[in-house]
């Protein structure tokens, strides 16, 4: 494996849920999705892009701000998997593997991260799916090798890499991690508070 993982960044979620748009609310003094910005900047990914949504203008100067390059998905109400689409379209076909990231998933850590590329690089296979679990639960980041790169163009819905998961359990990795905190997102407002809780914990 010789060329390099890239990254994926979902940020174009329409928050249907929270009723606002919840990655740029703040958390510990910065919008919410300037956390997963700065733990992705830590590594040295093949490439990087980070699929937007409304507020188009805000989000893209968020990750300009830190270098990352973003493009807006005009038909995120669609589903997820469109942005997924979208973004294995937008990186280099040349990749070993793709690591998809949640863009209100502020607590992932450096540590999980570093985890889920060294078991990926010891499959030693484009088919390996890297995903990592709290207590039996699947959660993100997952990395997908490059032998799923066709598959995940084909997606549709808002089922996202889920589907290809499913039918193909051989293929996945779980690497199972023992901070939940690791996995909160701000799906709901009563999600966002936890999350402040547990920063400030």
């Amino acid at each position: 494996m010789s060329n390099g993982i890239g990254v994926v960044i979902l940020a174009a979620g329409t928050a249907s849920r929270m009723g606002r748009q919840k990655l740029l609310l703040p958390l510990a003094g910065q919008p919410l999705l300037s956390h997963v910005l700065d733990i992705v900047r830590k590594f040295p990914w093949a490439d990087c892009i980070a699929i937007i949504g409304e507020p188009e203008a805000k989000l893209a100067a968020l990750c300009q701000s830190q270098a990352i390059r973003s493009i807006y998905n005009s038909k995120r109400q669609q589903g997820q998997a469109t942005s997924i689409v979208l973004g294995v379209q937008q990186l280099a076909r040349e990749l070993d593997g793709i690591m998809f990231f949640l863009g209100d998933q502020p607590l992932v850590s450096q540590a999980l991260i570093e985890t889920l590329i060294a078991r990926f690089v010891q499959s030693a296979s484009s088919k390996t799916i890297i995903v990592p679990c709290y207590q039996g639960q699947r959660h993100s980041p997952v990395l997908f090798g490059s032998y799923w790169f066709t598959a995940l163009t084909e997606l549709n819905g808002d089922t996202g890499g889920r589907q290809i998961m499913r039918a193909n359990p051989a293929q996945v990795v779980e690497v199972d991690w023992p901070e939940k905190a690791a996995f909160y997102d701000a799906d709901t407002w009563e999600d966002y508070q936890k999350l402040k809780q547990e920063l400030f914990a």
